[in-house]
């Protein structure tokens, strides 16, 4: 088995500080599993191509994750893309890309494993590959670089990735993985090469393996398609778990030392889609309509709310408003959830499923975000696209929102749709006016409204899958008519989506496997992150199609319906007839029925229609008991004063994110804590003055109001085990009535500076700048405010500064005054705070 030798956390710790976030690369997180890499018989590496917090909140590779840790014998550790500041960093310093848990560099997986969800960060993938010094090129590696695999989304056209990825693993990854780790375990001890070990997945249902297959021209299209090696399959069919309710539920979710994009628990609801929009994807990737029981879902909630500490629950779905089980739901979890002030957020309900009593449940414990997603203007282009919305339903949608309160509204639509005319772009203008007017009658002033308008883009396996992308000139205009029409209205913001990131998205969309070339040039210039607009350079990826010798304006033209497609090797179980005749149906401008309201002897679009969905009788699990008996709730809340310590990697932790931190595993505690009233209850929490970003602190001070008594041995006996890696309470006492608040009564701060620290120690004549006078000319500039101290040892440099809460003095500008360090505080440690009364945060004796 290989060697794993970790990086050493004092080089990495050296490299994060010389990035803009460097909690992304430290680990460490509440609920990470982390093992001893030597004691697994197989060692995998989740790795997202894209920055920490937006990997970090996608559902599938959370349920890997749990799912090979699971196993004893499996180790899974995570690797996200970095931002380019350490990707600089790691090339300075000749460091490999590392793995969050243990540290361990990429080439030392045997296996690592792609979650593929955007054709954007392609390039991000290369990265991942390069900085992990693994061979980019599956052709270049051998038996001593790990198997390199990929799932997801946009794996279901592989193509365009076949040079870098040995095995594309199609569909739900639930039970597939675990059977990959199994042939692993058979096949590496006694394969010979690099060939060998590829092959020896063949027959794996739902494996992909490129090296096989040649990528060959055909006569009614540009583009080239795959034709398997005698002995390997023309198609594969993609895998599935069925039923739903055997697929994990993932409730131990790591809880982000960085916010993360969706920060809050996640409870998948439901699997696919019961409609059929024209246009979407992931109807067709996650086929068919799979869902959990009203009582999955209710455990799954409550034990993941316990075991994060979030504060904000989300049901996730495509269509979360056709979960047949979602008021139940709600009622049965809004006592508890009102109790403990969790907030419940429902992310794509479609007006025409929307309640008014689901409103009025969500609005019941804090206003979350209110979104509507009409895609199209006019009720005739919704029809084109089978989006089964009206005019009417989205008024009503809106109307409940404003009458509860709501005085944002985000709204989604696209430009470019099949059939689309000059209407149908003045009808989204409309129906914002509309909007507009609605809530100004209810709520007797404008409401806001962030518009988020998008590109289509025609995505395999869809029934636009043939269609024309729009030239990029007439989205231009599209986009220009819809910005300069809402400019009567002061409270409307638009989002616009550059129209670039939408041409090489579609272009990657229905590609081939000539833009590896693409890619890997495009990567060689310097293209990284390109979803994101500060980080996108088009002019890169011309470079890359020149030098290729494509023209990527082919791959957005219309296709021969009866030509093959590169994305035909994949089945993701709807027929292309089907898709055919949606095509029609599109044209038509006629709205078909979906999955559920057909009778699958007549519909025949699918191959598998024994998976269909019959909701059982019995939707919540019986005698499902949320309310607990507590203890003595008391009728005052009682003032509480803890001190806790912040160091180690840790130390990487915006003060924000800190905060996020503690309120998280008091909730975990589970302790009655008080909260403000309101229309957004918040726990009622203290704390002492902001540290910044990189400095370490041993006596912190916060204080919080419980409704229960709390002693100190039980709080620190419970707390401590529920922190993340350097965070640590050192005690707790009760305040007495007269205890000053935490700002009027904090008199001083204290600090050390670490003397032998590198970025101090190489400081020219520091000596010189360390002698008694210099000392005190630098007290007395401040008006004796600051004093400073040098220790005996001649280690550590001491500074007490008074506490002005109206004007603090900043410790970094201390230390620059004296050292001209501008960069001092990942040399600084507050060490405690003094009180008005002369202790210290420290305790008694401290002074």
């Amino acid at each position: 088995m290989k060697t794993v030798q970790p990086l050493d956390l004092k080089k990495l710790e050296y490299l994060w500080r010389q990035v803009q976030k460097p909690g992304r690369y430290t680990g460490g997180e509440w609920n990470q599993i982390k093992k001893d890499p030597d004691r697994v018989k197989v060692r995998v590496a989740l790795a997202f191509p894209e920055v920490y917090e937006i990997g970090l909140s996608y559902l599938g590779q959370r349920i890997l994750y749990q799912v090979l840790n699971q196993r004893p014998e499996v180790l899974a550790e995570r690797v996200y893309a970095p931002w380019p500041d350490l990707e600089a960093s790691l090339r300075a310093a000749d460091l490999p890309l590392y793995s969050l848990e243990n540290k361990i560099p990429l080439f030392q997986f045997d296996i690592v494993g792609f979650s593929l969800l955007y054709e954007l960060n392609h390039t991000n993938l290369v990265s991942i590959l390069d900085l992990g010094r693994i061979p980019l090129l599956a052709r270049d590696r051998d038996l001593r670089q790990p198997l390199v695999i990929a799932g997801g989304p946009v794996a279901l056209n592989p193509e365009p990735l076949a040079d870098f990825i040995d095995i594309f693993a199609l569909g739900e990854g639930e039970d597939l993985i675990l059977e990959i780790i199994d042939r692993y375990l058979e096949l590496k001890d006694v394969v010979r090469n690099r060939e060998e070990l590829v092959r020896g997945f063949s027959d794996l249902p739902g494996l992909y393996l490129p090296s096989f297959y040649e990528a060959r021209p055909q006569p009614r299209s540009f583009l080239l398609v795959p034709r398997p090696l005698p002995g390997f399959p023309e198609v594969i069919n993609k895998r599935l778990v069925y039923p739903l309710g055997r697929a994990l539920a993932p409730d131990r979710f790591i809880v982000p030392n960085v916010q993360s994009v969706f920060d809050r628990l996640q409870v998948e609801v439901a699997r696919g889609c019961p409609q059929n929009c024209r246009f979407c994807q992931a109807a067709s990737i996650y086929f068919p309509y799979r869902l959990r029981t009203s009582g999955q879902t209710i455990k799954t909630a409550r034990e993941g709310l316990k075991a994060t500490g979030y504060e904000d629950l989300s049901f996730n779905a495509l269509s979360v408003g056709d979960y047949p089980f979602l008021e139940e739901t709600m009622e049965t979890l809004l006592p508890w959830l009102e109790k403990e002030k969790i907030a419940i957020s429902l992310p794509s309900l479609r007006p025409g499923r929307l309640s008014r009593k689901v409103v009025e449940n969500i609005v019941r414990i804090r206003k979350t975000g209110f979104t509507l997603v009409p895609e199209a203007g006019s009720e005739r282009l919704r029809r084109v696209i089978n989006k089964k919305i009206s005019d009417e339903e989205l008024l009503t949608a809106a109307r409940y929102a404003f009458e509860n309160g709501w005085r944002l509204l985000k709204l989604y639509f696209m430009i470019g749709l099949p059939t689309e005319t000059a209407e149908d772009i003045k009808a989204i203008i409309n129906l914002i006016g509309r909007l507009v007017e609605l809530g100004q009658k209810i709520l007797g002033s404008q409401p806001a409204i962030n518009l988020s308008v998008s590109s289509f883009i025609p995505k395999p396996h869809t029934p636009f899958q043939w269609l024309a992308m729009d030239e990029e000139k007439l989205l231009q205009q599209k986009q220009e008519y819809i910005k300069s029409n809402i400019g009567r209205w002061k409270k409307v913001e638009l989002k616009e989506h550059r129209i670039k990131t939408s041409i090489l998205e579609a272009v990657f969309s229905r590609g081939d496997r000539r833009l590896g070339e693409v890619l890997l040039e495009a990567y060689r210039l310097g293209a990284r992150f390109d979803g994101w607009l500060d980080q996108f350079n088009f002019e890169l990826w011309e470079k890359a199609f020149v030098k290729a010798g494509l023209d990527y304006k082919k791959y957005l033209q219309a296709i021969d319906p009866e030509a093959a497609l590169p994305w035909d090797v994949v089945n993701p179980g709807l027929k292309k007839s089907y898709l055919l005749e949606e095509l029609k149906a599109a044209r038509e401008a006629r709205y078909t029925e979906s999955c559920q309201e057909k009778v699958c002897g007549q519909c025949q679009a699918c191959d598998w229609p024994q998976y269909r969905v019959r909701p059982p009788v019995e939707a919540s699990s019986p005698g499902v008991e949320l309310l607990e008996e507590k203890g003595e709730i008391l009728a005052e809340p009682v003032r509480y004063r803890a001190v806790y310590q912040k160091d180690g990697p840790f130390r990487f932790i915006s003060h924000n994110d800190l905060l996020n931190q503690l309120e998280r595993a008091i909730r975990r505690a589970g302790w009655q804590m008080a909260f403000s009233r309101g229309f957004h209850p918040k726990m009622l929490l203290t704390f002492g003055p902001a540290l910044p970003l990189g400095m370490a602190a041993r006596a912190e001070v916060m204080e919080f109001k419980a409704l229960e008594n709390i002693s100190e041995e039980e709080f620190l006996g419970t707390i401590n085990t529920l922190l993340p890696e350097g965070l640590k309470f050192r005690s707790l006492r009760r305040c007495r009535p007269d205890c000053r608040p935490l700002f009027q009564d904090i008199k001083a701060l204290v600090y050390t500076l670490d003397l032998l620290d590198p970025d101090v120690a190489g400081i020219e004549s520091l000596n010189e700048k360390l002698t008694e006078d210099s000392l005190y000319q630098l007290s007395q500039q401040y008006q004796g405010k600051v004093k400073l101290r040098l220790s005996a040892s001649r280690k550590k440099l001491w500074f007490f500064i008074d506490f002005e809460p109206q004007k603090p003095i900043r410790i970094q500008d201390v230390a620059e005054r004296l050292l001209g360090l501008q960069n001092s505080v990942y040399a600084l440690t507050r060490e405690f705070l003094i009180f008005q009364d002369g202790q210290s945060s420290l305790g008694p004796g401290t002074l």
